[in-house]
Formats: C-alpha cells, structure tokens, sequence
C-alpha cells in the first residue's frame, strides 16, 4: 500500500514542478494601450526601422533609418533635444571605413544626472561568425532595442522629471562598436550618466534576459528588483565576464559606468540573418522588455537620491536568480560565502552523527563520491563527443560556445534524457539498500557543496547553482533522519524535487540558449550535479514505510 502512495506523490510532486519550471522564463501578454508601454505600439516603429537591411554598407538606408529615428524622437522630445554626435572616419579607427554618426536625444529633468538607455541602428551587413548569414533586416537586432526607447521616449517626453534621461542610438555597433566607444569618451556626457540600460537582441523571441552587469553590482541589483517579471541569473553574469563577447556596454563598462545589459536568447538561427525581419518578431518579448525597463526608468526620474552619478558605485557583487514569474532572489557574495560555509559545517556535523550512528559508513560514502565524480567525467565526454559528432554531421565548426546549427534541440534533449535514465538505473541495480542512496546523496551534497564554496570565492555569481542542490538534500536528509513522521519526509523529499526542477531546467535551457549545443558538455555536468543529489531523494521517498 505504502509503495503505490509513494509512487503517486512522487510522480504528482516531479510532475507539478516540471509544470512550473515552464512558467519561470514566462513573458507577458503584449498590450496595444498607449498610457503604458505597448509592444504594438513599438512593433510600428520596427517596421519602419526593418524595411530593408541597413547596414553602414547599405548607404542609402542606414541613412534612411537614422533620419527616421532622428524625426521620431524629435516628435517625442522636442526637435531641440535630439542632436547629432557625428565622428570623421579618420578620428575613430584606422579600419574604420566610414563616418560614424550617433544620435542624442535628452530627456531634461531638474538634475542633469541621468539614466542612458543605449542602442545600435545599425543591422549586420556582412557574414561574421561561422554559419551568420548577414544581411539582417535588424527587426530584432537591434530593432527591439531601438523600439523600447521610442517607447520611453513616447512615455516621458513631456513629463516633468526629477533626473533625466538620455537616449544614444549608437553607429558601427555591428562592426566594432564604433559609435559607443566614441561617444563613451565624451567627457560631458558620461559626467552626467549614473545609469546605463544597453538593449540588444541575440535572437527574436523568448525573454528578454539581465544577462550583463557592471562590477560590483551589489548596488545595481537592488535598483533592477524595481522591474517586473525579471528573468536574470548571476551565473550568466559571472560567466559572461570571462567570455570574449561584446557589445555597446563594453565601451561603457570601460569608462567606469554601472548599468545592466538586456537581450533576447532564442532563434539563434534568425540571429544575423535575413530572417532577422518584421515578420518575425515577437510581440511578447519585446513587452518583456517593458516590462522590466519601464519601472526602472520609472523609479530612477522620480527618485532625487539618484541624482549622485555614484549612486550606483558598489561595495561588492549580488547572488540572484530568477525562481518564479515576480519571485526574484538576491543575496551579497558575503552572504553567500556564509551560507556555504553554515551549510557545509551542517554537513559534515550530519556525516559524522550518521557514521557514528552506523547509518552510513565512511568506506561507501567514499566510493559514492568515486561514483559521482565518474559520472561527472563520463557525461561530460559524452557531452564532448556528441556536440562535436552533431557539428560534424551538420558541417559546421564546432565551439563549446557556438555551434550554429538548426535541429539540436531534440537531439540535446535525448542525450540529457538519456544520461538521467542511465544514472537512475545503475542506482536501482547497485544500491539496492537505503544506505547506499543515503551514501549517494550525500556524496551528491558534498560536491555541491564544494562547488559553492570554491566558487563563492573566485566565482561568487555561480555558487547559488550550487547551493540550492545541496541546501534542499540536506533538509531532506535531516528530516529523514531525525523525524519519524512519513508524511513530513513525504514533504522534505518533495521540497528537494520542487527546488531542483525550478532551478534546473530554466537554467540548462537559459544556457543552451546562450551557448548552444556546443556546450552539451556543460550542460551535461551541471545536470549531473543537480541529479546526483536529486535522483537518490527520488528513490529514498519512493521506498518511504
């Protein structure tokens, strides 16, 4: 009686959290009412700016969507308030093949400190990266980003504001950031700027994530909890500091300015192509970015106290992670490094109570990490191999960041399957009794919690990947051990199921996005990770008496 109760609570609870994990990247509903942001409403203004492609190649038509912007924001904020900010080819760079011409536009509050929202009309005219085509229409890239500040634009040009707002649509972006790094060098302008909002697009639909920020961003976090439905993981933004990317922000993180960097991740494959166009663009995202943008411009023009262009100056980085649709969470490196290390004195004070006890023995716990620690060096070739084997089969080079190429969400999605069926089965061959899960589990919080700690460290964005793992076993294991009551461990068990799944698959799906199945063998590792302390709480609940 008692093991078909267990199944069925366990396959509701692993059901109703994959369920939810679905809604985690949630975007909203696009609205047509002018009184707030409107995503129709910003979807004309891409139409007009994606006509063609307009490229700085494409002459004629990058010059027709600069006058364009030019007459649009004029109408907004008053002719007077938009200027040009123009570069001779010659004073830029010596590859530079063109004049570089930006546009301005000042929103003027009772401060002149104010908050630069900053984007590209530039589309991509030319093929980069293996497998880009070139020739983008630029509806997304950077279309979306353009079409959010008109949108702003529209909202507060006759407003009476306590700081102001700046509006840079940036040239050259395309083809070496030209415009940004000319105009971060204009030293009475950046004297003004407390906060920089850059607004790009790697794709064309999905959410629009926080996936950047300026370095010690303690401060910035906070101000970013003024958004709505935000979807940001400082793992992304830890990593993105040690990759090679760039984009406008860059010129602007190198003049020592604090801010936040916006993009869209999913349809890679209309990424730098003609595909790039009005006709697909999604509405939905494109009012994720209002929604996120529009209350921190909101809380930055009313609020005097951000009249200190250093307001945003911090002392040390944020830990945050995005767990529900509105349910953001965010805690200081220092809090996190206290965490890991609480946590990890809970364990080992768990470990010896159980040895002592001879509910576990230390030679099993031993082989147990062996186990985990195989399996990590397994999956990962197998994550190797495969990416490398798709690359070839689609004939396309092969990164472990950027493997271009239509088709590998299904085949991502059965290798990762696969490994978590293969895992499930040898702990239901081999670790017939509960010592062994229990061994296995905490093998699985140990190596979570190493993780957390070296990288709260030297890493302190990812250690939150980490800890939510082994925080959310070891209740579970200490619940198990110390409370008799079978409908608590019922719960404690559950618990561990919900928070691994809300985290997880948001996550590897955020990171599949941004590095493509070239990163199968991250992927693979950091599902392995979460499984490990997962998979051994499944079996544990199921086997409840």
């Amino acid at each position: 009686m008692f093991k078909k109760m267990n199944v069925v609570i366990t396959s509701i609870v692993m059901t109703l959290s994959v369920l939810l994990s679905l809604f985690v990247l949630y975007t909203p509903v696009p609205t047509a009412d002018s009184s707030g942001f409107s995503a129709v409403q910003a979807a004309s203004y891409i139409s007009e700016i994606s006509k063609t492609p307009h490229a700085t190649s494409d002459e004629l038509e990058h010059e027709r969507v600069r006058l364009y912007l030019k007459d649009t924001l004029s109408e907004f904020v008053g002719a007077s308030n938009v200027v040009e900010m123009n570069y001779a080819k010659e004073d830029v760079d010596p590859d530079c093949e063109y004049d570089i011409k930006n546009l301005l536009a000042t929103i003027q509050g009772t401060s002149d400190t104010g908050i630069m929202l900053v984007a590209h009309y530039d589309s991509r005219g030319h093929i980069g990266r293996s497998g880009e085509l070139g020739r983008s229409y630029g509806a997304a890239d950077d279309g979306y980003g353009l079409a959010t500040m008109l949108e702003i634009a529209r909202l507060y040009g006759n407003r009476d504001l306590s700081n102001s707002i700046y509006l840079l649509m940036t040239d050259g972006e395309e083809t070496g950031l030209y415009g940004a790094i000319m105009a971060a060098q204009e030293t009475a302008l950046m004297d003004k700027i407390g906060f920089v909002i850059n607004i790009e697009a790697r794709g064309i639909q999905g959410a629009a994530y926080m996936f950047e920020t300026s370095t010690n961003n303690n401060k910035v976090i906070d101000f970013y909890q003024q958004a709505k439905l935000e979807v940001s993981y400082s793992l992304a933004t830890a990593v993105y500091t040690v990759m090679p990317n760039m984009t406008d922000f860059t010129a602007f993180l190198a003049v020592g300015k604090q801010g936040v960097n916006f993009a869209v991740l999913d349809g890679l494959n209309y990424y730098h192509s003609p595909l790039d166009n009005y006709d697909n663009i999604d509405l939905s995202s494109i009012q994720h970015y209002g929604s996120q943008i529009l209350p921190m411009v909101e809380e930055f023009v009313t609020n005097s106290a951000y009249s200190d262009v250093n307001y945003f100056v911090g002392t040390q980085n944020s830990v945050f992670f995005t767990l529900l649709p509105n349910v953001f969470v965010s805690y200081s490196e220092t809090m996190a490094i206290i965490i890991n290390m609480l946590l990890l004195v809970t364990f080992i004070g768990l470990v010896v109570f159980l040895v002592l006890k001879k509910q576990v023995k230390l030679l099993a716990l031993l082989k147990n990490l062996g186990f985990v620690f195989g399996s990590l060096i397994v999956t990962a070739v197998i994550g190797l191999f495969i990416s490398k084997l798709i690359a070839f089969i689609g004939s396309v080079p092969w990164s472990i960041t950027y493997v271009r190429m239509q088709g590998t969400e299904l085949p991502t999605i059965l290798v990762m399957l696969g490994t978590i069926l293969g895992f499930s089965f040898l702990i239901h061959r081999f670790m017939k009794h509960k010592e062994a899960k229990v061994s296995l589990m905490l093998s699985g919080i140990f190596l979570n919690l190493l993780l957390a700690t070296v990288t709260g460290f030297i890493l302190s964005g990812a250690s939150f990947l980490f800890m939510i793992p082994a925080l959310v076993g070891l209740i579970a294991l200490i619940v198990d051990t110390f409370v008799k009551n079978r409908i608590v461990k019922h719960v404690a068990f559950s618990q561990t199921i919900i928070w691994n799944v809300l985290m997880m698959i948001p996550i590897l799906f955020s990171l599949f996005l941004s590095l493509t199945v070239g990163g199968l063998l991250a992927l693979l590792i950091i599902q392995t990770l979460f499984m490990s302390v997962m998979l051994p709480s499944i079996f544990l609940q199921l086997e409840l008496k």
